[in-house]
């Protein structure tokens, strides 16, 4: 990727949080299309609530394919736990599991 890239995801980033990106967020918005950067960055910026882990928050933004059509839902976790380890043990990939999961979700 080009500097000028890294340097218009920074910026990018700085005009939504009014923070610098830290390196593990840098490092995860780096493969994207600058456009996808842009939309979870709108995403963050139209959380209801302030978002307490930003690269916690963009993470589960890009697993989930979020947009900013569709708002983040409220999801109780441990249970998401539980049932991810259910199908791991049944001999499901941790990646398989997790789409598993959210499908029951929808």
């Amino acid at each position: 990727m080009e500097t000028g890239s890294v340097k218009a995801i920074a910026l990018a980033y700085q005009t939504a949080t009014l923070t610098y990106p830290s390196f593990e967020i840098m490092e995860l918005l780096k493969p994207l299309p600058f456009e996808r950067v842009l939309e979870l960055l709108l995403i963050m910026r139209q959380s209801p609530r302030p978002v307490k882990s930003p690269l916690n928050f963009l993470r589960r933004a890009i697993q989930e394919g979020w947009s900013p059509e569709t708002m983040p839902e409220k999801v109780d976790r441990h249970l998401e736990y539980v049932e991810e380890n259910h199908y791991v043990r049944q001999g499901y990939t941790i990646d398989q599991a997790r789409e598993k999961v959210q499908k029951n979700r929808q």
